[in-house]
């Protein structure tokens, strides 16, 4: 909006960004079907996919009249899927990066428009890593509107040989058990990985412990 760009309307997944929507005077849709609707008699010319919990099927992407890019927050082709930074964290990256796409027939596989490297530290946990990638996104999500408004934005196919892809429902090895015969950096790596903060639900696994016979989160 500071770009001078109007946003038709937002598809919002929570109350945080229902507020911010009402607070900006922008219309809010709940879900897919009312998205369609909407579609079919307001003309938008793009649309962005902004951690999207939902799935747009192909005859709602139709009825956007430029185009669709959908923010990834993974060094595309690798790491696809769902909490990447997490993965990236548990594989003992030192580098990561985010990605904004083109929406394409497959999740996650649309030519790539714009990444952002994002450095890793022995440090980083899931929280620090993807508030680093926000930040990340939004520098790139500003080269990606320069690049549409100026008609010169261009992109790249993937390379989906090199593709990894990690499904909603996989799990850290042991469900997330530290198994005292991995190295001290593979056991902080688990924990790091698995530390979403005080503030944001864990979505993918809690770090635990055996003591004994019994099981302590870590």
């Amino acid at each position: 909006m500071e770009m001078g760009h109007h946003i038709r309307a937002v598809l919002c997944a929570d109350a945080i960004f229902a507020n911010w929507a009402a607070r900006a005077d922008v219309p809010c849709i709940a879900g897919v079907e009312e998205l369609s609707t909407f579609l079919k008699t307001v003309p938008v010319d793009w649309l962005f996919s902004v951690v999207n919990p939902f799935i747009l099927p192909p005859d709602v992407l139709g009825l956007i009249s430029q185009g669709a890019f959908n923010y990834h927050d993974g060094p595309l082709p690798r790491y696809a899927g769902t909490h990447a930074t997490s993965w990236a964290l548990l594989a003992q990256e030192t580098e990561h990066a985010i990605t904004w796409h083109r929406v394409a027939d497959g999740v996650g596989t649309g030519d790539v428009a714009v990444q952002r490297q994002v450095l890793v530290t022995p440090a980083d946990t899931a929280l620090t890593l993807n508030l680093k990638c926000y930040e990340a996104a939004v520098e790139g999500f500003r080269e990606l509107l320069i690049g549409l408004a100026g008609g010169k934005l261009s992109t790249r196919p993937q390379a989906l040989e090199d593709r990894s892809y990690f499904p909603r429902h996989l799990r850290p090895d042991a469900a997330g058990i530290l198994r005292w015969d991995r190295s001290a950096q593979a056991l902080s790596a688990m924990t790091r990985a698995l530390d979403f903060g005080l503030y944001h639900p864990n979505p993918l696994c809690l770090c635990k412990a055996l003591v004994g016979e019994e099981v302590v989160a870590v």
